[in-house]
């Protein structure tokens, strides 16, 4: 039981941690491309891990047979390229659109199971895909604000961006799930990092050059988005769901995107409009149906 509310209050903090994500980027972004704040991001978590985990993550890589070294640096591609589209996102639609449609990785998971890994879809599975679906629909073409405007092609874009880092983050989580049973967590996290960073790096190279000159506050809110949401969140997340019962994890999957809304509601007054809530209830219990039933947990948790 003392392990448990051990577990559970890790798993309190490292929700509360990855959900200032959102947070972190929107005040980066006043003085610094998505991609530099994507590239940094990376390049600042893996220069954070490397003194805890470089030296046996480069041993644990060296002995991986070639499939699993490819599908590790495969892994940090689609990863990086998740960043570099979700950040993008959160210039152009609203927070809470932009949280929970990239928050959808679980369905897209389950639903790309079977025809890639060969799983079978239960019932309960292919229910909460429908619901969730729905509501992706209705995050879609719904106004993006509390304000009631149409939906703009700016708004549509940036929510498209965001789903697109939701097909990353599923390719990233199908083609490492094999490679983290061979390897420890730690090593893994930090070979993929570096492998994102180096994505993202070259992504940002063109937005690097227009640059006159860097600004200090822009590259704190950079570090803490590395530090907080990154490093620490994601650390303490892992550790507890490993911890508890699968089920209980799985769930508390669905606070990262509750949190992210409350906190930009309470830190940049952006309030969610009625399609927004209406459209990540619907995703949020179309996930919660879908665990409940297939009682397993990726790692999915990026943001």
């Amino acid at each position: 039981m003392r392990t448990l509310n051990k577990s559970t209050l890790m798993l309190f903090i490292g929700i509360l941690a990855v959900s200032t994500a959102s947070i972190f980027i929107r005040n980066a972004q006043i003085t610094l491309p998505s991609t530099v704040i994507a590239a940094g991001r990376l390049a600042f978590a893996t220069i954070i891990l490397a003194p805890f985990s470089a030296k046996k993550a480069i041993r644990d890589y060296s002995e991986l047979d070639r499939s699993k070294k490819i599908r590790i640096m495969l892994a940090g591609v689609f990863l990086g390229i998740h960043f570099l589209v979700w950040i993008r996102s959160l210039e152009m639609t609203s927070i809470a659109s932009s949280v929970i449609l990239v928050t959808t990785t679980p369905i897209w998971v389950a639903l790309l199971s079977p025809l890639l890994l060969k799983e079978k879809v239960a019932r309960g599975v292919a229910v909460g895909l429908i619901v969730a679906m729905l509501g992706i629909v209705i995050l879609f073409w719904g106004p993006s604000s509390d304000s009631g405007q149409q939906l703009s092609t700016q708004s549509l874009s940036g929510n498209l961006l965001a789903l697109c880092g939701a097909w990353m983050a599923a390719a990233y989580t199908m083609i490492g799930r094999d490679v983290r049973n061979a390897i420890p967590l730690r090593s893994y996290v930090f070979m993929v990092y570096g492998i994102a960073a180096v994505v993202a790096i070259l992504f940002s190279i063109p937005d690097l050059q227009t640059i006159q000159e860097f600004s200090m506050e822009g590259l704190f809110w950079v570090l803490l988005l590395a530090l907080i949401p990154q490093v620490i969140g994601h650390t303490l997340f892992n550790r507890a769901v490993r911890q508890m019962p699968v089920v209980y994890a799985s769930i508390a999957l669905l606070g990262e995107p509750i949190g992210s809304i409350i906190l930009a509601w309470l830190f940049l007054a952006e309030k969610p409009g009625p399609f927004d809530l209406a459209g990540g209830i619907f995703v949020i219990v179309g996930i919660l149906l879908a665990f409940l039933d297939k009682r397993e947990i990726a790692d999915q948790s990026l943001e």
